[in-house]
């Protein structure tokens, strides 16, 4: 009987070591997920807070009638655009006083100062006739930017929020709290792509509707914190469908281990 029980013992530990090496693996890929979304909490706020979402290109100057001064290049983050303007001097001395013909796309030879112009579109701006003052600012980019910051925000407690539950996964092993954690985390993913969607939208806007931002012969590309968003989106949807994939009941012999196959087994949960 002795002889018996003992291999039925060392049958059964043969039948779970695949289970057992599989359970590993499990655990390790959602550690390194649980890690990555708690860094994709920092890395969101440094893409949020910084202005290297979107550059614009003006080449060798492009000009800009509205104030008479030529863009040489803008970045745009969340909720502010800086303009790199040159303006060109208007006086070439006290006794005669002329203007500098307009060049529309080059101000080589031109003498003037290099200045920068920002806009913040979360401020109030200053109207004058009901318009604002600032050629750069207007209503539906702000009406984009506020979008934006809600989603950002909502992103970001919601980030924190999910990396708090998947720590817990850890600590009970039960599938339907792996389940709640990949829930949370595809919600932060939707958040943060909106963020994403809602800037490569602000960018077409000013395109074809702000001509003072983004002038005719200007071009533009996504700069770094664009691409550390999309990481973030990225990350949060591989966290989801990890902890979905493995948010399988176990029960019996397909379970790794006792402790495993007693989590997973129907619960009355009462006041």
């Amino acid at each position: 009987m002795e002889t018996d029980k003992m291999s039925t013992a060392s049958s059964v530990g043969a039948e779970r070591r695949p289970l057992l090496q599989a359970l590993v693996i499990e655990r390790r890929i959602l550690f390194a997920c649980t890690v990555l979304v708690g860094l994709c909490t920092f890395l969101w706020i440094a893409a949020v807070c910084t202005e290297k979402w979107v550059h614009i290109e003006g080449g060798n100057g492009i000009y800009l009638p509205v104030k008479g001064r030529y863009l040489m290049w803008s970045d745009s983050g969340v909720w502010q655009i800086c303009r790199y303007v040159f303006q060109p001097n208007v006086t070439i001395s006290a006794s005669n006083a002329t203007t500098t013909t307009a060049r529309p796309h080059d101000i080589t030879g031109m003498v003037g100062i290099y200045i920068t112009r920002c806009t913040n579109y979360l401020a109030q701006p200053a109207m004058e006739n009901g318009k604002p003052v600032d050629p750069a600012y207007d209503v539906n980019i702000a009406n984009y930017v506020r979008t934006m910051i809600s989603f950002g925000i909502i992103s970001l407690f919601v980030m924190a929020m999910g990396c708090g539950f998947s720590t817990y996964t850890f600590r009970n092993p039960r599938y339907m709290f792996k389940r709640l954690a990949a829930g949370i985390h595809f919600i932060s993913t939707s958040c943060t792509f909106v963020v994403v969607q809602v800037m490569m939208s602000s960018v077409d806007h000013m395109k074809k509707n702000v001509k003072f931002v983004y002038p005719d012969g200007a071009t533009h590309y996504y700069h770094i914190s664009f691409f550390l968003a999309w990481f973030v989106v990225l990350m949060n949807l591989f966290a989801a469908a990890s902890f979905l994939w493995y948010s399988r009941k176990r029960k019996g012999d397909k379970a790794a281990t006792d402790e495993l196959a007693m989590a997973d087994e129907p619960t009355i949960i009462g006041r």
